[in-house]
């Protein structure tokens, strides 16, 4: 299958270079194209570019800022089932989930069409007059995961361009080809320097560490990450070179805590669906599952018949009928069987999947619901990201509130009940940046992000404003 050749986006023109990095099918575990790998003599210009076309850019009325994001809808429009394609390729999940992935977008630039910024007046007398005013950050470096490779990347560009900033897009070398198609797709809808995207391969085998040299440059004004606590860390710690702005969307633990009062059958179903959708790699999946003793037995056998029937529609994502593709990366997949294995090892009991496929060639693994792992086993402290999911008892709600706080994490949990005053209350308890009652997973388009270790600050709804500016007090004379 063709999929085209790819070229990086450096001040208004697509450019190669002179090597290449293979990206991985994961359905198949074959290359699926390569990409350009860029260099440091490009990774410059397109900071610098990116440098230049701020003065600019900045200039430029909000208004007319926004038509350049309303011609992105209908390319979007377009290209959905182009884009969709290479976004199955390259990340593993169902087309449909793929699709949903692409038109997406246009309701993140939608969101960003509504944003506005009239200044707030704090006082305004005969001889002075105070005011508060939004003044966009600079150039912005958005570095982006490779569950969702175009939403992540989008959920960021289109306020941060509405802002006034201009960008230089890493998009992860897991998942560069729709990231690159995107760009050939918009590449003359923004004056030359405001949008800008370059790859590279993933370490050890990268030749140059194009995140790593954006985070220190002293010509980048804020990071804005989203992916792993570990280098989310080490971006945190990249960014003290010049005080950068930083935005960190990190990893996540969430719990669901399902009280003894819910439909058993039901509750089972839609905590399945927000656990292992996208084969559980989302950054605010259900990671462990804290279920009332008394309908404890019921809801695991409700679970293992679940997970067993989704073995099933599990495979690649091109095909027919397929709901559930493998983990994106070889990596991630290593460390779920050994956090498998690892919880075995500890006493805890595999009560469906427990392992990968014999006829399939990608990194997939089955569905698998684990009882007996608690607190200080790794499947229970750690992200696991895939599609495996630990189950405990728990006999009272505040047992269940503090277990589910007894994380590093915080980025998301949720509460299930028929008690909506009881779940209510619970679900305020709970230390994390989103918190729902029976339901979970739901991006509303308000503010996001995540406490403790799950990252720094917020982006979607009104945070973006506070994303993307800074705030300038003039006390202006009369």
């Amino acid at each position: 299958m063709s999929t085209g050749t790819f070229n990086m986006l450096v001040n208004g023109k697509m450019v190669n270079s002179d090597t290449s990095f293979d990206v991985i099918n994961p359905a198949t575990a074959e290359v699926a194209a390569q990409v350009p790998e860029c260099t440091e003599a490009q990774c410059v210009e397109a900071i610098d570019a990116a440098n230049k076309a701020f003065k600019t850019w900045q200039a430029v009325d909000m208004a007319e800022r926004k038509k350049c994001l309303e011609r992105i809808i209908k390319i979007v429009e377009d290209n959905v089932d182009e884009l969709s394609r290479l976004v199955v390729l390259e990340q593993g999940k169902s087309l449909a989930a793929a699709k949903i992935e692409v038109l997406g977008l246009n309701w993140l630039i939608g969101n960003a069409l509504k944003i506005e910024t009239p200044p707030d007046v704090y006082s305004d007398t005969d001889d002075r007059r105070i005011e508060v005013r939004r003044k966009p950050v600079g150039t912005i470096a958005c570095i982006t995961g490779w569950n969702f490779p175009l939403f992540l990347a989008v959920q960021k560009i289109a306020p941060g361009v509405v802002l006034g900033n201009t960008i230089v897009w890493k998009p992860s070398p897991y998942t560069p080809l729709s990231p690159l198609k995107f760009a050939e797709l918009v590449q003359d809808v923004f004056p030359p320097g405001v949008f800008n995207v370059v790859t590279d391969a993933a370490p050890p085998n990268n030749a140059f560490n194009a995140g790593a040299f954006l985070t220190n440059h002293p010509k980048i004004d804020k990071v804005s990450f989203t992916g792993s606590v570990p280098t989310g860390k080490a971006i945190m710690a990249a960014c003290a070179s010049n005080v950068k702005r930083l935005n960190l969307e990190l990893g996540g633990n969430d719990c669901a805590i399902v009280r003894g009062d819910v439909d058993v059958k039901e509750t089972a179903q839609k905590v399945f669906n927000a656990a292992f959708g996208l084969s559980g790699q989302v950054c605010v999946a259900v990671k462990r599952v804290l279920v009332h003793e008394s309908i404890f037995d019921q809801f695991q056998t409700e679970m293992v018949s679940i997970a067993t029937a989704a073995e099933q529609k599990m495979g690649n994502g091109l095909e027919e009928g397929i709901e559930y593709g493998p983990l994106t990366t070889e990596f991630q997949w290593t460390k779920i069987k050994d956090l498998v294995e690892d919880a075995k090892s500890q006493g805890a009991q595999v009560q469906c999947g427990g392992g990968t496929f014999a006829d399939k060639k990608g990194y997939f693994y089955k569905p698998t619901i684990v009882t007996g792992a608690k607190e200080g086993i790794r499947l229970w402290d750690e992200e696991q990201f895939g599609p495996v999911l630990p189950l405990a008892p728990f006999a009272t709600d505040q047992e269940a509130v503090e277990r589910a706080n007894d994380s590093e994490f915080g980025l998301g949990g949720s509460v299930w009940s028929k008690d909506m005053a009881v779940a209510n209350d619970m679900a305020a308890k709970i230390l994390s940046g989103t918190v729902w009652v029976n339901q979970h997973s739901d991006i509303t388009g308000a503010p996001f992000g995540g406490f403790k270790q799950s990252g720094i600050g917020r982006e979607l709804g009104k945070s973006d404003v506070d994303a993307f500016t800074e705030l300038q007090t003039l006390s202006l004379a009369k």
